[in-house]
């Protein structure tokens, strides 16, 4: 909210085509999304209903321009940053009346309120990154938060990617991703359709170090390598793009 009300007009380059505008909508119905699913303890998907959009006037019909592909940065709704603020009360209100466990639909099928916290965590984290990051400027990520998302990465994006995306099949190719700034060290082997990740010391085709932070960054897909230490065979940087695919 801080870095939208720097500017919504502004590219967000981490997100290709996107608007700080268009990111904090995102986010917004984002999280009015699974606050509805956390607050009903939904078995199934649940459709966001029309009112939550009412909330914020002009904002149901500025978004059939976004999803056209004309944003109109022109005629951004005026409440759409409190909009956004209300979305975040009502999904840390959802969290708050359920326990860790209990049972709510996911996508990943991992069908607890616990998946659900923890992915938000990742979403808001991610995009508060893109929103400042498109002004030149961002905060530290907390590196609790960094070092479970590296995890929620090989825990639950790659299994997502290779199910839903189109990835190659992997040859055997092996990656060593190494914190440099505290505890943290993976091994990550593509064979087939099989992918296994351990935290350990090992050797690899590709070695990528850097800080925790710019290691969930470039797995997340916020920057390029060029500021970590690579060794070994690069070409493996772009091959780890096909074996996980991001759409």
């Amino acid at each position: 909210a801080e870095a939208a009300n720097q500017g919504m007009t502004n590219p967000v380059p981490s997100c290709p085509g996107w608007y700080i505008a268009t990111l904090v909508a995102h986010i917004g119905e984002v999280q009015r999304f699974w606050a509805l699913q956390v607050g009903t303890r939904a078995q199934e998907p649940q459709a966001l209903p029309r009112e939550a959009f009412d909330l914020c006037p002009g904002l149901y019909q500025w978004l059939d321009g976004v999803d056209a592909g004309t944003p109109g940065l022109d005629a951004i709704p005026a409440g759409l940053v409190d909009w956004f603020r209300g979305a975040t009360i009502e999904l840390v209100s959802a969290f708050e009346s359920v326990e860790p466990d209990e049972a709510i639909w996911h996508w990943s099928g991992d069908n607890r309120a616990i998946t659900h916290m923890r992915n938000q965590a990742m979403e808001a984290t991610v995009h508060c990154w893109d929103a400042q990051n498109a002004h030149g400027s961002t905060t530290p990520i907390d590196r609790e938060i960094a070092y479970d998302g590296i995890n929620q990465h090989f825990e639950v994006q790659i299994p997502a990617a290779r199910n839903q995306g189109k990835p190659i099949k992997g040859g055997g190719e092996t990656f060593h991703f190494h914190s440099t700034d505290g505890e943290g060290e993976w091994l990550v082997r593509f064979d087939g359709d099989d992918v296994t990740v351990t935290e350990e010391h090992a050797k690899a085709q590709i070695a990528v170090r850097g800080s925790i932070e710019q290691i969930f960054l470039w797995l997340w897909g916020r920057i390029s390598a060029d500021g970590l230490e690579v060794y070994g065979d690069r070409s493996l940087l772009e091959r780890y793009r096909q074996l996980v695919p991001t759409s």
